[in-house]
């Protein structure tokens, strides 16, 4: 399956409209077993125990950096009356050596219901101003040929592929 690495400035990223009614928040390990759920409907897998047991411990190993080192403002969730309808979780360092160094997104879900509603624009908005309060002027992620979708959002947003 083809992989690109794209990445684009963080001032570009920022000036968005969020969603109404849609609240931006750091997620927690407490969020875990919603986000579990979440990323399994995202991916369009089946919420098994076991598939939940799977994707919790994977989210748990992502929280104590096993992807990239991370901060306690380095997850954000988009929750729309109580419920998680997307999340991402960005890295401060590249998992991939031939990546760029600076905050990397390891993952980015929003609920099959919610999309095309400019959840992930805004979960991107917010990361990318985190990104400037850490001090970094880039964002960058890794997709696959999987998902087009995405490709089309990153591109609107000005994501542009590494050499």
């Amino acid at each position: 399956m083809e992989q690109r690495t794209l990445h684009a400035p963080v001032n570009a990223l920022t000036d968005v409209d969020r969603p109404a009614g849609v609240e931006i928040a750091t997620l927690t390990r407490y969020d875990i077993p919603v986000l579990a759920v979440l990323t399994l409907d995202a991916y369009g897998d089946p919420t098994t125990a076991e598939a939940l047991l799977e994707t919790s411990e994977e989210l748990r190993l992502t929280f104590d950096g096993a992807f990239g080192p991370t901060t306690e403002d380095s997850f954000v969730g988009a929750w729309d009356g109580g419920t998680l309808v997307g999340a991402i979780l960005v890295v401060r360092e590249s998992p991939w050596d031939d990546a760029p160094d600076g905050p990397f997104v390891v993952d980015l879900v929003v609920d099959p219901e919610y999309r095309r509603r400019g959840i992930a624009t805004a979960l991107i908005a917010e990361v990318a101003s985190r990104c400037k309060d850490w001090g970094f002027d880039s964002l960058a992620l890794r997709i696959d040929g999987r998902h087009s979708g995405a490709a089309e959002l990153y591109d609107d947003l000005g994501f542009e592929e590494i050499d």
